[in-house]
């Protein structure tokens, strides 16, 4: 005759404590059976939960970076706004001590004074060219080796009239805003450089490059490859020498460059 039950004996440190358990088959199967369930159940809940988890610090990373944007945004748009101010107010000064002014200048300081007479796509042009001219793109991804200093003038061994970032000799150099090409050539200084005139009276030069690939007078866009850095002229050691020029004085190029 089939056997419907089994035992199970329990046997402690005391022989005389023994316990025997008769267990139903059918008991036994349902436990099992529960026990299956609750682990294939527990499985499913771990995966969903893994995915959600998942999901959820990619949203996160995606949020910091929309924020990160939003932040660069708004550093773009105020350094728009201080350089339309500082334009507007070299160009004032240019007509009140009788300074020749440029044609191109008369006409952006006729339409400051009469604003009205712009339209909305001519308004948002000249934004997205401003934009364009704002030395805010790191011409190298490096380590800052020298920091911006104009203290004590030429003469002065701390003086240095840009920064300096250190990378591998060869690594692409590459424009921090629009602009045409001034200079590309040979400076004892400098070794093999590179001048760009992005308007509104900033310029930047690139120098110590192992090589050039651009030319005077050419047309270059934002983060285009304009060199390739090197160790030429007075260098210690490869890196690029990076200077912005605001109105042919020199400034710390961090307060352009985007973090």
């Amino acid at each position: 005759m089939k056997k419907s039950t089994f035992t199970v004996i329990v046997v402690p440190h005391d022989p005389q404590r023994t316990r025997n358990y008769k267990i139903p088959y059918r008991l036994f199967y349902v436990l099992v059976t529960f026990l299956c369930i609750g682990l294939a159940a527990a499985i499913v809940f771990m995966a969903t939960y893994g995915r959600l988890l998942l999901k959820a610090r990619e949203s996160a990373a995606l949020a910091g970076q929309v924020e990160e944007l939003t932040r660069r945004n708004e550093q773009i748009g105020e350094i728009v706004r201080n350089l339309s101010e500082l334009h507007a107010m070299d160009l004032k000064v240019r007509q009140m001590l009788g300074v020749d002014v440029a044609e191109e200048d008369s006409l952006a300081m006729s339409r400051m004074q009469e604003p009205d007479g712009l339209t909305d796509r001519e308004v948002q042009g000249g934004k997205e060219q401003m934009l364009r001219s704002i030395p805010s793109f790191w011409p190298v991804r490096g380590y800052i080796t020298k920091s911006f200093n104009m203290a004590g003038g030429t003469g002065d061994e701390d003086y240095h009239p840009g920064i300096d970032l250190g990378v591998e000799r060869g690594t692409p150099v590459r424009a921090a805003a629009s602009g045409y090409i001034t200079e590309a050539g040979w400076d004892d200084t400098y070794g093999y450089f590179v001048r760009i005139d992005h308007g509104y009276g900033i310029k930047t030069l690139y120098g110590h490059n192992d090589r050039l690939v651009v030319m005077r007078g050419e047309r270059v866009g934002r983060g285009q490859t304009i060199a390739y850095s090197g160790n030429t002229g007075r260098s210690s050691a490869p890196h690029l020498h990076f200077e912005v020029i605001q109105d042919n004085v020199n400034v710390d190029p961090l307060k352009y460059l985007l973090k």
